[in-house]
């Protein structure tokens, strides 16, 4: 059997991780890495479950990979082969399914059917650790370090638990490790992700905290910038507004999800702040730096939403200093507290609802650009913008990016950027020596 494989990645930024770790170890043991569509041995599916969206997009996924390939051995991986793996199993194009602690088995597995060892027919891996990426991350300019998994928390609409577990925290010291080889391979912005990274160190014997994290990379590394991947509000601390305002270190950057901004909706989501904590940390951070871009994320038509509440929630939304913010219809997963609440919201009145939103999140964005103008910002240059285009793009500190002209050779380095101009949904800029 030929030695090579492909990976399609749905969902989260640990998702992404996971397969670049899985990446990595196959070509590190002499396997060839194909691009997605084109024929391999092997396709991994890295599926994604927090959406009803996401579970058909995963399917159609597997179909088309064993359409473009159709003597590949498909293994679907990720959180919907966790929940799901009935449904999957239903698909004639899955060959194996492989659950979210099995990830770290997947490289073994492969070898022991590629050399005719295993049974491909039978889930064969148990649960392994994966080994961490340190080297280059395929078409990113910058590298995802993931220093937490699982979530503890009971939001009333998320599957998320099941998905992954109980809250777990990487070792400080392995972390460490981590970052100081991503820097000896000239990497200079990474992101630290996990399922609920302000729960970080709960678990660990050392009752480390993300804040303690955050400046144990800071004094012991020199990577160039950190960034933090969402986090929730209540974990938000004056001391890591601070780091991000005054350590020149950290991107200038939150995402903190909201979900919505009606405090009765909160608690039906079992989400554990008001809006009041909400809007009150939100101005915390924009006093110590109006540079700080801060997103969120918005679950619209969740069961019980009426049109007040609804309105009332977009008029937050208009009142608090939020930058930009990712709206989703909120979709039923299946064993969750919400799928069986009563006053479930029609699918075209969500979809009005989110229309609404959407817009009102590209006028503030729109917004939040247009003030970038005039400032020299620290840009992770992030490659062309197209195949053929003379421009690369750029991402700022506060997420914003940036059209330039750039040589190709920049790519993965940050670089001062003076923004020109704001244009027709993006900014302008160029290089400053």
């Amino acid at each position: 059997m030929e030695r090579t494989f492909s990976i399609t990645t749905l969902g989260c930024k640990l998702n992404q991780y996971e397969s670049e770790c899985i990446r990595q170890t196959l070509v590190k043991n002499g396997w060839i890495f194909r691009e997605q569509g084109q024929a391999a041995s092997f396709i991994i599916i890295n599926t994604c479950t927090v959406t009803g969206r996401s579970d058909s997009r995963c399917r159609n996924a597997i179909r088309r990979a064993k359409k473009s390939s159709p003597d590949s051995i498909i293994i679907a991986t990720g959180c919907y082969a966790e929940t799901r793996p009935d449904a999957l199993k239903g698909m004639p194009e899955t060959d194996m399914i492989i659950g979210n602690d099995e990830k770290g088995s997947i490289p073994r597995l492969m070898e022991e059917l590629s050399a005719g060892s295993a049974d491909g027919s039978s889930r064969q891996c148990v649960s392994s650790p994966i080994e961490p990426a340190v080297g280059v991350f395929l078409d990113r300019s910058r590298a995802l370090v993931k220093i937490q998994e699982g979530c503890d928390a009971s939001c009333s609409y998320c599957i998320i638990p099941r998905a992954r577990g109980a809250s777990r925290s990487v070792d400080t010291g392995a972390i460490l490790t981590q970052v100081s080889e991503l820097e000896k391979n000239g990497c200079e912005e990474i992101v630290l992700t996990g399922i609920h990274i302000g729960r970080y160190g709960g678990d660990l014997a050392s009752r480390a905290t993300l804040e303690s994290l955050m400046r144990e990379i800071l004094l012991e590394t020199r990577v160039l910038r950190v960034r933090l991947s969402s986090i929730e509000v209540n974990e938000v601390t004056d001391g890591i507004i601070g780091m991000i305002a005054d350590s020149g270190r950290v991107a200038p950057h939150f995402h903190i999800p909201l979900q919505s901004g009606h405090d009765d909706i909160l608690r039906a989501m079992n989400r554990p702040y008001t809006t009041a904590i909400f809007r009150e940390k939100l101005l915390s951070i924009k006093k110590a730096s109006p540079d700080i871009a801060v997103g969120t994320d918005i679950i619209v038509g969740f069961p019980g939403e009426t049109e007040d509440h609804f309105n009332s929630s977009a008029r937050f939304l208009k009142s608090v200093p939020v930058d930009y913010f990712h709206v989703f219809p909120f979709s039923a997963r299946p064993e969750t507290a919400a799928e069986s609440l009563p006053g479930q919201v029609s699918p075209e009145e969500k979809k009005a609802r989110c229309r609404r939103l959407i817009n009102l999140g590209k006028s503030r964005r729109r917004e939040f650009m247009m003030s970038q103008a005039g400032r020299v910002s620290l840009t992770l240059i992030q490659g062309k913008a197209r195949k053929h285009s003379r421009f690369s793009t750029g991402l700022t500190g506060n997420y914003c990016e940036v059209s330039l002209p750039a040589d190709s050779g920049l790519q993965g380095r940050l670089e001062n950027v003076e923004i020109l101009r704001y244009s027709r949904g993006r900014l302008y800029g160029r290089l400053v020596t």
